[in-house]
């Protein structure tokens, strides 16, 4: 895999590789043409991006000749760039994402993208595909009825046999249960109150952002602060904010006044996981904070909206430390029992009471950081709605389109 995020690859950076005959590894592979319009040919295409997404994940190169010994054997190392012919860059582009998303199972979500520049008249390009190591593995070729499944090593792509096959679901069923295992842990302390600061109220929105690969590959990330953690990992819904590192990771965080009472701390840990948590979600009438025996409210444009502004910053945050998807993110509500969904009057909605004090909400998952968040983060919202008596949140269009402005 070339080693930088996919979005600023180059021309450059394929150059070097064919001048310095940078030889395949189990996460990078040259080809130097496209797949055919045989199916034989999109079966093979299929094999070798499943194969990836099976293993460590990984590049594909379409447009790079790789060299050949004295014995017509192929030697692993790129040879040549061969400008790619026929159809356009981004008809080529569209042509492989259709065929990646019909004929795999479950879906893989690659990144593909057309580097120009080649040629006499430098109109040629080739095609990069990215493929992320997979947390839903295995995925199997489904194209043409064909029903296989294939992984890779060093020396290439080989087909899982049964007790492999096995393995493979088995070790998905473990990642999910270290997922499931690291949040419930997290919430039993910020119930028990084992938080990095004490905070204000015992009414608290959680937020929980999981990097999947780095968090199950253990990755310790480089958190110096020329990465902007400050700007980018800041709390939710507030205005100003302090900083410092401490064991898990790096924090930001809201204090009152003269106290070290916190009404608001992002902690980001060194593999890259964010734990956001906001004490301030309950209002009573006139925005106060709601004294005890006091009806509560959660104010439905606010919280949805400082939600969103802070997974977006969370999210360019992970673009600087060079983190990529697939991503988990879960949020909870803790001590909001009898709390109720304040709305405009126009709306003509009558609220429930939340029936619980633990109320944990559905986990969405992304293939891309670039995503549109309100539309990643709907069935969260949707479900704190219905926590209040609701068919879904109205601060979505029956289109599921988000109108609330930022």
């Amino acid at each position: 895999m070339i080693q930088k995020n996919f979005d600023d690859i180059t021309k450059t950076d394929i150059d070097f590789l064919v001048e310095n005959k940078i030889s395949e590894i189990k996460t990078l592979e040259y080809k130097g043409k496209l797949p055919g319009s045989q199916d034989s040919d999109k079966k093979e295409f299929l094999a070798d991006i499943s194969s990836f997404a099976n293993a460590s994940g990984g590049d594909i190169i379409y447009g790079v000749k790789e060299a050949v010994n004295k014995d017509g054997k192929k030697t692993g190392e790129p040879e040549a760039v061969v400008p790619l012919q026929g159809a356009t860059a981004d008809e080529t582009k569209l042509q492989i994402e259709n065929l990646i998303r019909t004929g795999i199972e479950p879906r893989i979500p690659v990144h593909v993208k057309a580097i120009e520049g080649y040629g006499t008249d430098t109109k040629g390009f080739i095609i990069l595909v990215r493929i992320p190591q997979s947390f839903a593995s295995p995925h199997m070729l489904t194209f043409k009825n064909t029903s296989r499944f294939y992984c890779r090593n060093s020396a290439g792509k080989y087909q899982l046999d049964v007790q492999e096959i096995r393995n493979a679901f088995l070790a998905t069923d473990s990642q999910a249960e270290r997922v499931r295992s690291f949040l419930q842990n997290r919430l039993a302390k910020i119930m028990a109150d084992e938080t990095p600061m004490h905070l204000s109220m015992p009414h608290r929105l959680v937020l929980h952002i999981l990097p999947l690969n780095s968090f199950l590959n253990q990755k310790h990330l480089d958190l110096s602060t020329d990465r902007n953690l400050t700007l980018n990992f800041r709390p939710i819904a507030v205005s100003g904010w302090d900083s410092r590192y401490n064991l898990d990771g790096f924090m930001t965080y809201l204090t009152e006044k003269n106290t070290r009472i916190c009404q608001s701390y992002c902690q980001i840990f060194f593999d890259g996981t964010i734990e956001a948590v906001y004490a301030n979600i309950l209002r009573a009438r006139g925005g106060e904070t709601p004294q005890k025996g006091s009806t509560a409210f959660i104010a439905s444009v606010f919280y949805e909206r400082s939600v969103v502004e802070a997974v977006k910053n969370y999210l360019k945050g992970y673009k600087a430390l060079g983190i990529d998807a697939p991503i988990v993110i879960s949020m909870t509500l803790l001590g909001c029992k009898g709390a109720y969904m304040f709305t405009d009057i126009a709306m003509g909605l009558d609220s429930e009471p939340i029936d619980r004090d633990v109320a944990i909400l559905p986990q969405v998952q992304i293939s891309s950081l670039d995503e549109e968040v309100p539309t990643i983060l709907k069935p969260i919202f949707d479900a704190v709605w219905n926590a209040c008596g609701h068919l879904r949140s109205y601060n979505y269009t029956e289109n599921g389109i988000w109108n609330v402005r930022v």
